[in-house]
């Protein structure tokens, strides 16, 4: 039997309100004992899913606050339970003697981490990408978080990859056909019918596949990397950028040898731009260690901004350098060659944000809908196995059976991205990031 379990749904720390959650077949009577009532709540709340104002007791009926009640029935909630929500005044002390209420009970217990939405998801309310997307939604931070989470939570990559599904099970079941009805079908026009369908899904999957680093970089933050040799600026203009000191700027070689982050929203893009180590040969080791981490980083970059008075001079960093990089003279206050940059003056500032603006911008458009590490690596196992089938139908001696278990593996992949299988390893991960009254 499903547990009673609440919450607290707010943060915690002194507010105008706060909301307790409780959900599970004893919460109606829980509620009933928390506002001193002698018969059952569906008796005294005839409306349910309606706000009512109750004075909430302790179990010893002392008096612990008035607030807004509402009840949610067993299949109309955001669990799929007999649910409740308590709007009290944000005390400590309030929030502190309901929970306690609510624990002397016997019969209902605090919440574990994202268990109000593992119940939803138990229940069908969710699906397990849509329980993504909600935990996405949590951490958002910019309008473009935001947005992705939403279509990701709305069910958008759910419809996608059921879309998929019921393809692939029409493919499987001609090719069913044919092993169970050889000598009905028409072999030559079912092998370009599967042909055809196939590269159509094939095409789809690959689009996912190639936009999936822009749809992280969202998730995750588009990371700008700051190149450059030793004291040519960096820090400085890291610090213009967040106007305030973030990164030590000296005269001394090798100041910066941590990478320093700043997270930026740029008009609703999340940027991270990184302060790196100044590109040289060195015999400190411990500025050749950030020298190597700076390396790697910036080759993962999303973005480079290589500060330099010669362009020649970046084939001498020894990082990787795309036509989508920018390079920009360093301490633009002073007299030279455009385009330039001066993180004193916040010369080239707008410039340059409107750059990675429309460079982001343009990634955003290409953006997929899978988000994850464990949503590409089975998007590539079905690209994987598309290709073997197709290879193998274009011989001329092939057997269908082998077809068909290929066919029946792509369709365990979408099982899996949507959480058919490996449910409670997936869950695991997911719910790690949530927070106790979600």
């Amino acid at each position: 039997m499903s547990a009673t379990i609440f919450a607290l749904s707010t943060p915690p720390g002194i507010s105008a309100v706060s909301i307790i959650r409780i959900s599970g077949p004893d919460t109606f009577r829980a509620v009933g004992r928390l506002l001193g009532l002698k018969k059952p709540c569906k008796m005294v709340f005839s409306q349910l899913r309606k706000v009512h104002l109750r004075k909430i007791f302790s179990i010893e009926g002392r008096l612990l606050d008035e607030g807004l009640v509402i009840l949610f029935e067993k299949g109309r909630s955001f669990t799929g339970e007999d649910m409740a929500e308590l709007q009290l005044h944000g005390s400590h002390i309030v929030i502190k003697t309901v929970l306690e209420s609510l624990t002397s009970l016997g019969y209902a217990r605090l919440a574990k981490p994202g268990e109000f939405t593992k119940k939803a998801l138990e229940n069908n309310r969710l699906s397990i990408s849509e329980v993504e997307g909600l935990s996405d939604l949590l951490v958002a931070e910019t309008e473009a978080q935001q947005e992705q989470a939403l279509n990701i939570y709305s069910g958008s990559l759910s419809k996608k990859i059921n879309s998929w599904k019921e393809r692939t099970t029409k493919i499987l079941s001609s090719v069913e056909a044919a092993i169970d009805f050889s000598d009905e079908v028409n072999s030559y026009s079912l092998v370009n019918g599967v042909i055809h369908d196939l590269k159509i899904l094939e095409t789809e999957l690959v689009e996912e596949k190639e936009g999936f680093k822009s749809a992280e970089s969202i998730r995750g933050g588009f990371e700008v990397a700051l190149v450059g040799k030793p004291n040519v600026g960096k820090s400085t203009l890291l610090n213009g950028l967040a106007k305030r000191k973030l990164a030590i700027t000296s005269e001394i070689t090798g100041t910066t040898r941590d990478i320093i982050e700043l997270r930026y929203n740029l008009d609703g893009l999340p940027v991270t731009f990184l302060d790196t180590a100044g590109v040289r040969h060195t015999d400190d080791e411990v500025e050749k260690i950030g020298v190597s981490n700076s390396i790697d980083r910036v080759n993962n970059s999303d973005v480079r901004v290589f500060l330099t008075n010669d362009k020649e001079e970046i084939r001498s960093f020894g990082v990787k350098y795309v036509k989508s990089d920018i390079v920009l003279r360093p301490k633009g206050d002073l007299p030279g060659s455009e385009p330039s940059i001066s993180g004193k003056t916040g010369k080239g500032f707008e410039v340059l944000l409107e750059t990675l603006k429309k460079t982001f911008s343009d990634k955003v458009r290409k953006a997929s809908n899978i988000t994850r590490t464990r949503h590409l690596e089975k998007i590539i196992s079905c690209l994987d196995h598309l290709k073997t089938i197709r290879v193998y139908m274009e011989e001329k001696n092939y057997e269908d059976e082998i077809i068909a278990e290929e066919l029946r593996t792509i369709l365990r992949n979408f099982d899996g991205l949507l959480g058919v299988v490996n449910t409670e390893e997936i869950l695991g991960e997911i719910f790690n990031s949530f927070c106790i009254g979600k």
